[in-house]
Parts: structure tokens; C-alpha cells; sequence
């Protein structure tokens, strides 16, 4: 059964009214506007709106009595129309000094509306009012810059609502819209690790007890065998899968940067499951593909189901990204118990439209009224991962798999920790590709690179400062200065406390600013699973059993039976009042007195979902015209 997104009194549909329709007369304005195109590209790069004001309107215009107006950056917006798509509805603002916009070209950008500006005001009042009620109960929210954190309950209390005035036009931060979540949001509808899920017996298998259900649709078996589609495609999936295992067997060259072999993939995973596949034959590193894969006994449990929903790009200029779901497996020795060494299927979310990305949303949310391990709720999480995992649920892509990508993190096969990335490409098989967001390996101070190779990390990160600072920059794979290939081709933690970072002394190869080196580090895979995290030394204080956290692993396996353990950068410090987990900067910065950076992600994955439900694609222009101009996406892979 649903739930509520907000308690009774304050739902959103009771809020807004239906825009009125406009005149009948167009006037050359008016042309414009239709005219005027949505620049998709900003779904990934937005501008951001650095103030947004509301005011009603003394006399309508066109049939509309509140005038919404923003401002941004000088620049940023290159035309004076600017397109959005809010509910699946373009609109423009005007920087023309038409329509209710006051002047041209001052960077302020105009939108007359009709809304029911007293409604506004009540759902604002009482969303505070709820939050007072949960801070006064020890709980707390957030302002997030990326992954770090800062509590703004002070701001929640002192913020007067009730005194906005909208005759005169009042300041509209969109934090007042945000809402403390419920913390049933964390484990049931975000990342999904209870037993009676991940252990299902009729969609998942215990491939060394032979209990479950073989074929069962959150099993690895079937996923691959999803992707593989071979009625569409007529690539069988023991094809398929080979062209996965056997990149390890030989070293690779991706993007400049050398991968080396890890061959003991052999011995751990391919010969045992063979083996296990088919009794009594002799099976060796020259004849193992004219073997075939039993997939029910694939040596793969799984640890957690995954919301990746936050993700997503500005909605209010395209959805071609909406997020991910991921499936997250340990790999099995041949004892069943897990290695050092987890799998995780990275999907795309084919949703196009507002509404169903809305509606897709809902259903996760919808999970939080259910008991995890119960048929109703496997039934209705098994409703939302078929929209993704199924074959065929994105036929413009390889063999219509709504996979973005495949990525590994292990220490089994050999030193040091190494995490890979593998797409499918355009033949149908699985391609090794560079590891995003992570420059090679040999540009890293911590890892001996020449004050040339720290240079260039340096002039990267220099040169690109604002970028980085507001999350919207994408490490390229060639650096546009040196000319020389910058992307890794793979990722690694060669000492347990690693991070990134060029010269400690000043120069051209220092990094100047301690926020940028922060940033781009915790946004490489291995930075965020090593020491700029603080993953990489493990730890007990979100583990009730006591159960140790393996390092470099946000969900860390466990044998069967036992849930997996979740980092503390993923669900934050609970013997900390705020409950935010604190890592002091690795790099000691600003000497002196080094940055303490908080973390726990899930609050803030679930206070995306919140807002998501609330401002986006609802039946309100100017929230969704708020949210649209202030909603910044986040260039993570993890």
C-alpha cells in the first residue's frame, strides 16, 4: 500500500492551481517564446540560478498573476529567452524586457505564471512546521555541497516563513522546500542489503547450498543472461560472459594507460566454475572457452540492491539520464565464502518523460510502507527492477540491455586493490574502458609521479576550478594543455591511506585550492574507497554485530547469512549528535588546520528522493520552475 509523500494538510496537489489559458491574440512576444528551444545540454551542466524572486502581480499578464524572476551569472545564459520543461511542458523565461520581464539584457530573467500564491505560503509554513517537530526529535538536515555536508537546522528554525510577502515579491530559496526524510527511506528504498531480500529464495540462489531458485530474477545468471538477449542478438551468453572474464587474462593498453593481467582470474573464478559446470573434464587456460557456463551455479551473491536515482540530470532540460539502479555481488570462493572482489551491474533508468520519471520515483518511495523480506514488498521492488534489468527495456543500446556499465573492485586477483569498468559495445560483447572521473594513475603524487606528471594533474585542476567547485566538470581523456592521454584505464589503491593530489610545495604543480583537491579526489573511485572516505581502514561504528568493514569496499561482502556491512561514508556516524562521519583532510589541508569533511550519503540520496517527489514534475509551475533553475546534477560514478 502507498504512502504519503508528506504528512496530511500539506500534500502538493492540494497546493497549485491549473495555469490559466493565455489570450487568444498572439503578440510578436508571444512568437517568441514558442519559438524559443530548450539547450539539452544543460541537463548535465545547468545554469544555476543565484537568486529566484516571486511576486503577484498587480495587473495579469496574459492571464497570469505571479511574475517568477531569476538571475544568474553574466554570461552563462547566452540568449535573453531561455526554455525549460517543467511537468513536460516548455516554458520560457525572458531577459527582453517584454512579457513582465522589467529590462533587457540585465541577466534577470522573467516568467509571468498563475499559482496560488496563499497555497504557496501554507505548504511553506507547514513543511517547517514539520521539520521543527523532527529537529526538536534530534534529527537534522543538510545543505550538501557534493557528498560533504553542513547542518543548516539553525537556518530551519530562524527562517521566518510566515513573513514572506509576495505583494512586494519575496526571496524563494529552494531549501525551504526540502523535508527532513523518514529514515524507513535509507533500507527500504535506497540501498536494499535485508536478508529476506538479497537471500529471497524464489528470485535469488545459493549456488553452494543449491537452495533458492536457479533462474530467479535478481540472480547474476539471469541478469547476464538479460543482457546478453540472445533472441534479439544471437550472442549466446556463454559468448557473452567470456568476453567479460577474459580481459584479465592479458594486459591491455586503454586510453595510454596500461592495465596489466591479472591471470589468477583463472584459477579463482573461470576454472572452478567450470569445473563445477562440467564434472570430470579437464579444463585449462588454452581449451576454457569450448566450455560452457552452468549460470545457476555462478560463484556470485548478492549484497544489495541499489536507488541511484539521485544521479539523474536537470529534468527541466531533458531526461536522457534518470538515474541508475545497480545490483551489487560479491564473487564466491570455493569454500561459498566471499572474496575480496564484488561485482556491480550499473543500469540506466529508461525513463523519458517527467511523469515517468515521477511515477518510477513514487515506487521506490512506495517501498518505505512495506517490510523488506515480505512478499508484498519483493513483489513491488521485483515491479521496479524489471523496468531496468529486463532485455529489451532500451532498444538504442547494445543489445537493448539498459546496462551503462559493469565495474569491479578486488584484491583477489592480485596486489594492489584494482577497480575496472567494462560497457557493451557496439558488437554485443563486453569492451574494457577507461575508469570515469579518475585521471591515470601516474599523475598521483602518492604514487610517485614525476613533478611533470604532477603538473599536469595541477594544470588540470587549476584550470578548471569553477567547474570542479560546482561538480559540473568530466575529467576528459586527453588533457587539453599537455595533449597527453589524462583518463585512467584502470583504478587503484596502492597504500591503504590513498588520495590524489600534485606537489606539497608551491608552484606550478600544486593544486592552490584545498576544496578542488578535495573534490576531484573524493570523485575518483579510488579516492572515495580509500582515504579521502577514510574506507580504506575499515570501521565498526555502524555495525551492530560488531562485524569488521572490510577496506576499500562501501558495501563490504559477508557469507551468507549475515548482511553485508555498509561504510560509515555511506550511513554516516551515529555516535556523532549530527550523525555526520568525519574525515580529516588527507592532505593535511590548509596546513595548519586541515579541513574536517563530513559524510553520510544515504541522508543525502534521501533527501534527493524527497525533493524529487515534491519539485519535480508535480502539478506546480513555479516549484518546478524553482527546482528546474537550482537543482545542480552530480558527475559521480559512485
Amino acid at each position: 500500500m502507498s504512502t504519503r509523500l508528506l504528512p496530511a494538510g500539506f500534500i502538493l496537489a492540494t497546493l497549485f492551481l491549473h495555469a490559466c489559458g493565455e489570450s487568444k491574440k498572439k503578440t510578436p512576444a508571444q512568437d517568441a517564446v514558442k519559438a524559443a528551444t530548450v539547450n539539452t545540454a544543460f541537463e548535465s551542466n545547468p545554469p544555476i540560478a543565484t537568486s529566484i524572486n516571486v511576486r503577484a502581480l498587480k495587473e495579469p499578464i496574459n492571464g497570469n498573476n505571479v511574475l517568477l524572476t531569476a538571475t544568474f551569472p553574466r554570461g552563462v545564459i547566452k540568449d535573453n529567452l531561455h526554455a525549460i520543461v517543467v511537468n513536460d511542458e516548455t516554458l520560457t523565461l525572458r531577459d527582453d524586457g517584454s512579457e513582465g520581464d522589467e529590462q533587457a539584457d540585465d541577466g534577470i530573467f522573467s516568467i509571468a505564471i498563475n499559482e496560488d500564491l496563499n497555497a504557496l505560503k501554507e505548504d511553506l509554513i507547514a513543511t517547517q512546521t514539520a521539520n521543527v517537530d523532527k529537529l526538536n526529535r534530534k534529527e537534522h538536515l543538510f545543505r550538501w555541497s557534493g557528498r560533504s555536508a553542513t547542518v543548516i537546522d539553525n537556518q530551519v528554525r530562524e527562517t521566518n516563513v510566515r513573513n514572506l510577502d509576495f505583494e512586494k515579491g519575496a526571496v524563494i530559496n529552494p531549501e525551504l522546500f526540502k523535508l527532513i526524510p523518514d529514515p524507513e527511506l535509507r533500507e527500504r528504498s535506497l540501498m536494499i542489503t535485508d536478508l529476506g531480500v538479497i537471500e529471497d529464495p524464489t528470485r535469488t540462489f545459493n549456488p553452494c547450498t543449491r537452495k533458492g531458485d536457479p533462474d530467479g530474477v535478481w540472480t547474476f545468471g539471469h541478469l547476464i543472461t538479460q543482457m546478453a538477449n540472445t533472441p534479439a542478438t544471437g550472442i549466446s551468453v556463454n559468448t557473452f560472459l567470456q568476453s567479460w572474464l577474459e580481459k584479465w587474462m592479458a594486459a591491455q593498453i586503454i586510453n595510454g594507460d596500461n592495465v596489466a593481467a591479472r591471470t589468477n582470474i583463472f584459477s579463482v573464478v573461470i576454472l572452478p566454475w567450470l569445473q563445477a559446470s562440467n564434472p570430470g573434464a579437464i579444463i585449462n587456460t588454452g581449451n576454457w572457452k569450448t566450455f560452457k557456463f552452468n549460470l545457476s551455479l555462478a560463484p556470485f551473491r548478492l549484497l544489495a540492491i541499489v536507488n541511484r536515482l539521485d544521479l539523474r540530470g536537470n529534468s527541466g532540460y531533458k531526461i536522457s539520464n534518470a538515474g541508475e539502479g545497480r545490483f551489487v555481488f560479491s564473487v564466491l570462493g570455493t569454500n561459498c565464502n566471499p572474496l575480496r572482489f564484488t561485482t556491480i551491474l550499473e543500469y540506466g533508468i529508461p525513463k523519458r518523460t517527467c511523469k515517468e520519471l515521477h511515477d518510477f520515483a513514487q515506487q521506490w518511495w512506495d517501498l518505505k510502507a512495506l517490510v523488506p523480506g515480505t512478499p508484498a514488498y519483493n513483489d513491488a521492488l521485483q515491479k521496479i527492477t524489471d523496468q531496468f534489468t529486463a532485455a529489451g527495456t532500451s532498444p538504442s543500446k547494445p543489445n537493448g540491455s539498459s546496462l551503462n556499465q559493469l565495474r569491479t573492485n578486488e584484491i583477489a586477483l592480485a596486489r594492489p586493490w584494482e577497480l575496472r569498468e567494462f560497457k557493451i559495445g557496439e558488437k554485443g560483447l563486453f569492451e574494457e574502458v577507461t575508469v570515469k572521473q579518475e585521471p591515470a594513475l601516474k599523475f598521483n603524487r602518492l604514487s610517485g609521479a614525476t613533478l611533470a606528471d604532477q603538473q599536469v594533474l595541477a594544470v588540470y585542476a587549476n584550470n578548471n576550478e569553477p567547474d570542479i567547485l560546482n561538480q559540473t566538470y568530466v575529467v576528459p581523456d586527453i588533457e587539453p594543455i599537455s595533449v597527453l592521454n589524462f583518463l585512467g584505464g584502470k583504478s587503484q589503491m596502492p597504500v591503504p591511506a590513498h588520495f590524489w593530489d600534485a606537489a606539497t610545495a608551491a608552484g606550478p604543480a600544486r593544486i592552490t585550492n584545498d576544496t578542488v583537491r578535495h573534490i576531484l579526489s573524493v570523485n575518483t573511485c579510488s579516492g572515495c574507497h580509500a582515504g579521502e572516505a577514510k574506507t580504506s581502514v575499515g570501521n565498526l561504528i555502524n555495525d551492530p554485530a560488531g562485524i569488521p568493514h572490510a577496506s576499500f569496499l562501501q558495501i563490504a561482502p559477508q557469507p551468507f547469512g549475515t548482511k553485508p556491512t555498509l561504510s560509515a561514508f555511506l550511513t554516516g556516524d551515529p555516535s556523532q549528535a549530527d550523525g555526520l562521519f568525519r574525515v580529516t583532510d588527507p592532505a593535511g589541508r590548509p596546513t595548519g588546520s586541515p579541513i574536517q569533511w563530513t559524510f553520510n550519503d544515504l541522508a543525502r540520496r534521501a533527501e534527493d528522493l524527497q525533493l524529487l517527489l515534491k519539485t519535480e514534475c508535480g502539478k506546480s509551475r513555479l516549484v518546478g520552475i524553482v527546482r528546474a533553475l537550482s537543482f545542480r546534477p552530480l558527475n559521480f560514478t559512485h
